[in-house]
């Protein structure tokens, strides 16, 4: 419940970010890339390269507020083109306004009552 997940496949890769309270990950074809702790809001990017038959192509996934509209938006592009982006809100960030909800209402019932 407290974590967001962006999923998506390149070419047979499957590529998502775990974003986590306090920690993001990425992880590509199941194997944890790169992870980064510190507060999910701030701005990130991360690096990678998956093989593509006798190659390999450069990933680039990022995530950083969105303002339009509001959320954490994650983008993926690889070998510079970009191929994935996407802007949730992550479900943990209602738990503030869930709880002035339940104060309000005890509150209420409390003048009423």
């Amino acid at each position: 419940m407290l974590r967001t997940t962006w999923k998506t496949e390149y070419k047979g890769h499957v590529i998502e970010l775990e974003n986590r309270p306090w920690l993001e990950r990425l992880i590509i074809d199941g194997k944890e890339i790169a992870r980064e702790p510190g507060a999910t809001w701030k701005s990130r990017s991360f690096q990678a390269a998956i093989p593509d038959g006798n190659q390999s192509m450069k990933v680039a996934a990022s995530t950083c507020l969105s303002k339009r509209p509001r959320g954490l938006r994650f983008t993926v592009s690889v070998d510079g083109r970009e191929i994935y982006s996407e802007v949730k809100w992550p479900p943990r960030w209602y738990l503030p306004f869930a709880a002035v909800g339940v104060i309000l209402v005890s509150v209420v019932l409390r003048l009423v009552g």
